[in-house]
């Protein structure tokens, strides 16, 4: 997968280092914690983990991208969020306590190595690490904003529709040719923030409907199956 072969805690620390801050944890106090992880190199598209599932711990990556996402019975699927380097699962956190079982799916969005933490292990932390507990507040606050977001996108402005048929319309002007039109650009178009539509163009990329480069796309040809 091109991965180094650094020894997997040096490279959990270099991303993850600052959480523990010598003031907080003495290193025979961090050693049992950082003995709990556990390394997994995942290919692109492996499922981690299943709706319904209980997850006995919690992703925190250190290379590549989790997409956590929901599927519909008509099997359309929509993206919850993305953890990407230096980002935990947030919703693991709560598996199997707060949780029952887990409500989405979850995969690697691509070639990704991430640190495995056991529950017991983020709750030790939460206890007793003011570092640790800013940076969980801190993902929660994050991924209150996107699933805030989401529900704009999906309940109330069909914010995908509008897109598809702008893009359908301006591709037949472009003859096929890369649109050149930035994210910012075609949000302002269909009247809403920058992140939702890239949250929809990425969706799309990983459906093969489109190709997206610095300040521009390509439309292919399963853009036209899309199902609105």
């Amino acid at each position: 997968m091109g991965f180094d072969e650094a020894e997997p805690r040096l490279r959990f620390l270099a991303v993850f280092g600052n959480l523990f801050p010598s003031a907080e944890w003495s290193p025979n106090k961090l050693e049992p914690l950082l003995a709990s992880l556990r390394y997994r190199e995942m290919e692109e598209g492996i499922t981690i983990l299943r709706e319904g599932q209980v997850c006995a711990s919690v992703p925190f990556v250190l290379e590549g991208s989790i997409r956590v996402f929901k599927t519909a019975e008509t099997g359309r699927e929509i993206s919850l969020y993305r953890i990407e380097p230096g980002q935990m699962c947030i919703l693991s956190s709560g598996c199997g306590s707060s949780i029952a079982a887990f409500p989405a799916s979850v995969v690697a969005e691509k070639p990704t190595y991430a640190a495995f933490m056991p529950k017991e292990t983020v709750r030790t932390l939460l206890a007793e690490g003011q570092s640790f507990r800013a940076f969980v507040l801190e993902q929660y606050s994050r991924r209150m904003s996107e699933v805030f977001e989401l529900v704009e996108e999906v309940a109330f402005r069909k914010v995908d529709e509008r897109l598809f048929q702008w893009l359908s319309e301006f591709d037949q002007a472009a003859s096929g040719k890369p649109i050149t039109v930035t994210h910012q650009e075609l949000a302002d178009h269909v009247g809403t923030s920058r992140e939702v539509v890239s949250r929809i163009l990425k969706d799309w990329e990983q459906r093969g409907a489109l190709e997206i480069y610095r300040g521009s796309l390509r439309l292919l040809g399963d853009f036209f199956k899309l199902r609105m």
